[in-house]
Formats: C-alpha cells, structure tokens, sequence
C-alpha cells in the first residue's frame, strides 16, 4: 500500500543532533492501537508539527475547549530534516527585498523580513517559559560576500529597504564591514569582499521539537511513530486519515511533512520538490579553542560564494544550561558547490540514507581554506549526513487552508529555511484551525506574509524557481541579467541624487 509513495527511507544517516536521541520518544505510541478518530490529526513530528502541536494544546486550554489531538509519524520521533539542518536561527534581514518588493510591493516586502526577525525572540519566548534544555544561544551573525557584484547587490538592498523603511531596518540593527581586513579581524574570515552583521542564534532543534511534543503530549496529545499516513478520503464534513496501521477520523487534519507532503496530497507534488542537503561536525583545533589563538568563534555565520552556493555554519557554546561546558563542536552545513552541477544527487531526491559524493571532502577543506589560523588538517571532521528538505516551486512557504479540502491544512515548503519560519507560521496556522471565525482568519492573514498564504493561484501554479536559483537549469542567465539591469538603475538613480 505503501509502494511508490514519498516516504523516508531506511538506514538513514546519522547526524550529530541524534546522538542524544530522546529514549523514550524515538518509538512512542501513547496507545497501543491508532485511536479511531480525532478532532486533530498533525501529520509530521518535526518542529513544525512539534510547534503546531504544542500551540494547539496550548490555546486550547486557555480557551477551555477539550481538544483529541492525534500526531503521526511516518518514522522515528523528529529524525527527518529537524534533526538533520545545521541549527542556526540566521533570518534574512535585508537580501532581496528590491527582487520582492518589485513582485510583491514594498509593505510585504518588509513584512517578509520583519517576520523572519521576530523569530528569534519567539524562540526565546518558549523556551524560557517551559525551561526547555535546548542550546539555545543568542548572539550575532555574519553573512560573508565572496564576490563583488553579490556585495554590491546587497548593499543597494539594504539601501532601498532603509529609505523605504527606516525605523524597521533600524531595528533589525544590521551593519556591514566593507573592509575585508576589519571583517578578517572581527569573524576571522579571509578573501572576503563584504560582511553584514545582525542578531541571530543557534541551538539544539531536535531537542526544541522533541521537548515541545513532551509538553503537548502531557497536556493530552497522542502520538503515533512508525505510522505512516499514506492518504485521505472526505467523509462528509470530516476527513479519514489511511495509514499502514489503519483508519483514523479526524475533524481538521494539519500536514506538516515538509518534503514528503505529496504523499498524503497527491496535488502538492510539483509544488514542493525533495532536495537532499549535506552538513556536518566540526571539533575545532586548539588555536580555535579556549585559550587558543585566535580562539573561539563567537559568531553564526553565512558564506554566500554564488549563485546557489551558500555555506553556513554555527560554532556550538557547550551543552546544557551552562554555557560554555561540554561540546563546542561547529555545524558546517552546505557544499553546495561540489553536487549542485549533478541534478540527479539534490533534486528530488530523498535519499538521505547515503552521503552526497564530495561533501565529506569539501567539509574537510573548508576551514583552512576560508579562515585565518586555521592550519590545513587541523580540526577533525566527526559526523557528515544528508538530509531532505522541502522546496516549495516559488521558493516560499505554502501555509494554510487547502482551497479545495476544507479542514485540511498545509505548513509546509520552508525550502531549507525554515528555522526563522516556522514559529510565526504554526503560530498563525493554530489560530485558523482552532476556529473557522472571520476573526481568526484576519488573525491570520496579519500575522503572515502574504506570499506565504496558500491560495488557488499558487496550488495551480506551473512555475518552478528551484533550479534557476540553485544556478542550474532554465531561467538562469534571464535572473542573472535582470538582477544586472536592477543594479544598474539602482545606481544610476543613486548617482542623479
């Protein structure tokens, strides 16, 4: 029954964030047998189930309702790309806002940033609140420009966003290094031609996911691994959920299975594309740990080489609630670079039970490459794994109500990016699924970006942006000349002012 369906593969590769696997959660079933109907069903224990679980619990209660909330997993508890990403909170502050405002206006433009901003404080927010053990470090990022033309493009961004909207790019308390021997200095990075630093953090995601399911599990959530849900049937004004264990009926069902969402909604597989990605650990050598020189990293960071190629890593604080003991490993996500040019290894792929040829090599080379005092074979690299992400076809998060599925909900398609998304999105999300007001939906619809918003226009759409903005395929060389024709008028303008 389970033939030909998207649906994790077997033996997966292990990523340093499951080497502290919860026990008790990786094989839970709070029942026995699959309850046979609920009011809710999530389908998907990543953090975005975990967070859309936990808010629905939670607003439940305080509106005195007595919800059954049922969450099933195709597999073990959060193993898929929540456990597998590189555990940076890095919101996109500024870059591409002229592309967006040109396709959507300047207010949803700035919408688009101000949201992912927000992220980090919600983060922060829930964490202090439930006292959840997580890693959860604030500090600051920087994103690094290799190339000239891409430092130049992102400064005419940051430019036309602060004319536009002063007081929120102010906020966003961004500031760039033109100097490449001041940011050599500061992030210890060579060969650079920009930086942009702004606030950002890091932590421990499988640890927020599987410590929000233990809150709304305690609360009265069920939870159901090893329980793929392999479709639904409309039953009247609810839904029936079939999964390789049986039948549930559920009153409103959310999917939040990411990359694997076409397995239970057929109609979603143009729309959100498997693309496998690679990470990995880092023990850093001595001269980049205490005591060391040039010591410690301090900063998250972003290496944005080309089109497509973008590098990132966080240098991880210690383990546990006191900073600064235990692990200070680094995750070093991305190479991009060394697969991008083989489609058949990234796109649509969901083998992540195999490491992307090449990775391990370039993760090996990267640090003595790109930063100052670190000596070539020095550091070891411990772990390297794939995973898969979910790319939505528009490059955005499709989130909420199916338009022709009424009680269904999508949140999903976070195209590798999800950690700035996906607290603001289920935060949203939970209000509209626990009520059908008109209210709820203007809540909804002010809290989240418009783009996001999943409409008939986008689930019948043709367009397919991945390819082109990973650097390959059609569409490339007409984004390249647009992007040139922008930064020419941009500086033309800026010259007769």
């Amino acid at each position: 029954m389970s033939e030909g369906k998207l649906l994790p593969v077997a033996n997966r590769t292990e990523s340093f964030w499951l080497t502290e696997r919860d026990p008790e959660l990786k094989a839970a079933r709070t029942t026995p047998d699959l309850p046979s109907s609920a009011d809710v069903v999530i389908i998907g224990s990543g953090l975005t189930g975990a967070m859309m679980g936990y808010h629905i619990m939670k607003k439940a209660q305080k509106e005195g309702k007595q919800l059954k909330v049922v969450m099933l997993e195709a597999d073990e508890c959060c193993g898929s790309a929540t456990a597998r990403n590189g555990g940076h909170c890095k919101p996109v502050t500024f870059i591409g806002y002229r592309s967006e405002a040109k396709k959507h206006g300047a207010a949803v433009a700035n919408h688009l940033l101000t949201f992912e901003e927000a992220a980090l404080g919600l983060y922060a927010d829930v964490v202090r609140k439930e006292d959840i053990d997580c890693d959860l470090h604030v500090t600051r990022a920087i994103d690094v420009f290799y190339r000239k033309e891409d430092a130049q493009s992102a400064k005419l961004d940051l430019e036309a966003r602060a004319a536009a909207f002063p007081d929120a790019t102010r906020a966003g308390d961004i500031r760039l290094v033109e100097d490449p021997k001041v940011l050599e200095q500061m992030a210890g990075v060579t060969g650079t031609a920009m930086g942009a630093s702004y606030p950002a953090g890091h932590l421990w995601p499988y640890k927020l996911a599987t410590s929000l399911i233990r809150i709304a599990i305690r609360d009265g959530m069920s939870i159901q691994t090893y329980t793929p849900a392999l479709s639904m049937e409309a039953a009247g004004a609810k839904w029936t959920v079939i999964t390789a264990r049986g039948k549930i009926a559920a009153g409103k069902v959310i999917v939040a299975t990411n990359a694997y969402t076409s397995s239970v909604l057929p109609e979603f597989k143009p729309l959100i594309i498997p693309v496998r990605g690679a990470a990995c650990s880092i023990t850093p050598p001595p001269s980049h740990s205490a005591a060391g020189i040039p010591g410690p990293f301090r900063y998250s960071y972003g290496f944005r080489h080309a089109q497509g190629q973008i590098d990132y890593m966080i240098p991880r604080q210690g383990r546990g609630r006191v900073p600064g003991v235990g692990d200070t490993s680094l995750i070093l996500g991305g190479a991009k670079g060394v697969y991008l040019g083989h489609l058949d290894r990234w796109y649509n792929n969901k083998h992540d039970n195999e490491i992307i040829p090449g990775t391990k090599e370039y993760f090996e080379g990267y640090m003595s490459d790109h930063f100052a005092g670190w000596r070539k074979g020095e550091g070891s690299v411990d772990h390297v794994w794939s995973g898969v992400l979910g790319y939505s076809s528009d490059l955005l998060p499709l989130v909420g109500e199916h338009p022709d599925r009424p009680g269904v909900y999508v949140i999903a398609g976070f195209t590798g990016h999800g950690m700035p998304r996906i607290p603001g999105c289920s935060d949203a999300l939970s209000t509209l699924v626990l009520s059908d007001s008109q209210s709820a939906q203007k809540t909804f619809e002010t809290a989240l970006p418009k783009p996001y918003w999943l409409t008939r226009e986008r689930l019948e759409s043709k367009t397919n942006a991945i390819k082109a903005a990973m650097g390959q395929g059609e569409g490339v060389s007409a984004a390249r000349e647009t992007n040139d024709e922008v930064n020419m008028l941009a500086q033309a303008v800026k010259a007769k002012l």
